[in-house]
């Protein structure tokens, strides 16, 4: 049920399989090489009864009747294809952030999800934590830290040459919101939240 073996999979290959509820079936990627090298390295750390299937390409893994549903993390700039091709084929859908990469592909997904009977949810974590639930009690409490008038907001990590050179964030065309797109997705999410999404609160934001 995984597309692509990308290094946030690794995080996901885990959880999926301490949810008691759920198992992995298959890992697809552009060639089947290197989907069997995903499997066998995070067999190695985190087995397995069964190893999931090697599958070279993404239409393949959709079109499997074992599997029901799917985890997305390719590069924003080719993912809104993948999410509707896997809604069209039944597929529930989990995929990274952000969720598209205008609000008119959003509601396009949210809409061909809905026709087809699937659930769609995006990858940021916190968003689905119980531990929000109490921040917004203490938020909303009297007796909490009152009206916000201010947010300041940094969330870097120091990437070298490498990085800015071959890491798949460092391309336009695949992931066109850059460093926006990326870090900065988690500032203006968690502060649109906190603000419970009102678009007119002024906002002081910082990222890199």
């Amino acid at each position: 049920m995984l597309f692509r073996s990308a290094g946030i999979a690794k995080k996901n290959w885990r959880a999926i399989s301490r949810s008691r509820s759920g198992t992995i079936k298959a890992v697809a990627s552009r060639d089947i090489a290197s989907a069997k090298r995903f499997i066998d390295e995070c067999q190695s750390n985190c087995p397995y009864s069964v190893p999931p299937t090697s599958v070279g390409s993404y239409q393949a893994l959709l079109e499997r009747s074992d599997v029901d549903a799917v985890y997305i993390p390719l590069p924003t700039g080719m993912r809104k294809e993948w999410i509707l091709a896997a809604a069209k084929h039944g597929k529930h859908i989990l995929a990274e952030k952000p969720a598209a990469l205008s609000a008119d592909d959003l509601q396009e997904i949210l809409d061909t999800c809905k026709q087809h009977g699937v659930q769609f949810m995006d990858g940021v974590m916190f968003m689905h934590s119980r531990r929000l639930q109490l921040l917004r009690e203490t938020l909303n409490s009297p007796n909490g830290i009152g009206r916000i008038k201010r947010i300041a907001t940094q969330f870097s990590f120091n990437g070298d040459q490498e990085f800015r050179t071959k890491n798949i964030r460092s391309n336009s065309t695949a992931e066109p919101h850059g460093a926006l797109g990326d870090l900065g997705w988690y500032n203006i999410r968690m502060i649109l939240w906190i603000n419970e999404d009102r678009k007119s609160t002024r906002l002081n934001s910082s990222h890199e």
